[in-house]
């Protein structure tokens, strides 16, 4: 069977890497401000900060015809950042592999497009750490089949263009541009497993900064709604950091990108858990939802010690760099 041949000697250079980082997040980004399709627009400033109802030539983010023209653009940008790493990945495997190889397989598997049947439980490491916010669902009788859940309601939603964005296309296209590519270019520049986890999801955290502008806007355009506008950002640059994290540790002990995926769309149906939230609503159960957060947190930890372990990875145990 074919396998990714191993970054002995880095084919790129870090600031190569840099610049590819650079440029596959301009290019996700950039093209959402650059017709009128994808760029949202406001009203003129309000009097106050507080978020105010949407006007009849106002565009905000989940206007159906917005979420379109922005799905178009994001798989244009994936498709377009694909064939760059492509195109190098096979440039720098031009003297050993074939050229029916060159074309699918090196790409194929440098980018982590495999699956294996052993990954099943690694599908369930994420699931694991919301133990804690899943049993508020329970008791909220918000879980599948349960008293608040309908059929009929959550296909709809799950189907409908936001939830497309959110489920579907944001979780493919961001996964396979941040992890796929980003890991691949920094892995052909030598960098080490610690570098690849904790550098590379900073870039995709930036890639969130841009909701500024709409969360400023929405607020009415004053100076005043500028600082919870920047409270918000700042928050979701955090959040996304840390799942990017997450995410590329997955990517990197699997070699594979379907568990990222997977655990992006989980964390995309979850949201930030709310246990303050959850310990007003249901003071009686208050020490069962502590015990399920830190149960949840145990479990993660065991979860993404065992269960990610892939003896045959091919990522995973190669760091041959101490670039930092």
């Amino acid at each position: 069977m074919f396998t990714v041949p191993q970054p002995t000697r880095a084919s790129l250079s870090l600031r190569d890497a840099h610049l590819i980082n650079a440029a596959l997040t301009l290019g996700y980004v950039l093209p959402l401000y650059l017709t009128k399709f994808t760029r949202l627009s406001f009203a003129k400033s309000l009097e106050n900060d507080r978020a105010h109802s949407k006007g009849s030539s106002e565009r905000w983010r989940d206007d159906p015809a917005v979420i379109k023209a922005r799905l178009v653009s994001i798989s244009v940008s994936t498709v377009a950042s694909l064939c760059l790493m492509h195109y190098i990945v096979a440039a720098g495997q031009r003297d050993s592999l074939n050229v029916s190889e060159r074309r699918w397989d090196a790409t194929a598997l440098s980018l982590g497009f495999s699956v294996r049947k052993s990954d099943a439980l690694v599908h369930f490491v994420t699931p694991a750490l919301f133990l804690g916010p899943l049993y508020g669902r329970y008791l909220s009788g918000d879980l599948p089949f349960m008293a608040y859940w309908t059929f009929n309601e959550r296909t709809r939603d799950t189907f409908s263009w936001i939830g497309i964005r959110n489920y579907i296309a944001g979780p493919i296209t961001e996964e396979v541009v941040w992890r796929s590519c980003l890991v691949c270019a920094y892995r052909l520049a030598g960098a080490s497993n610690k570098f690849l986890v904790f550098f590379t999801p900073l870039s995709f955290g930036c890639a969130h900064l841009h909701h500024i502008w709409e969360s400023y806007n929405m607020r009415g355009r004053t100076l005043r709604a500028l600082k919870p506008a920047i409270l918000v950002t700042l928050f979701q640059f955090t959040y996304t950091t840390l799942f990017g994290f997450h995410s590329a540790f997955l990517f990197l002990r699997t070699s594979s990108l379907f568990p990222s995926i997977s655990a992006h769309t989980f964390c995309n149906i979850m949201g930030f858990p709310q246990l303050e939230v959850e310990l007003r609503r249901f003071p009686h159960r208050r020490r069962q939802i502590l015990i399920a957060y830190c149960a949840g947190i145990v479990l993660y930890i065991y979860g993404m010690r065992t269960w990610t372990i892939r003896p045959d990875s091919t990522f995973w145990f190669h760091g041959t760099s101490n670039q930092q």
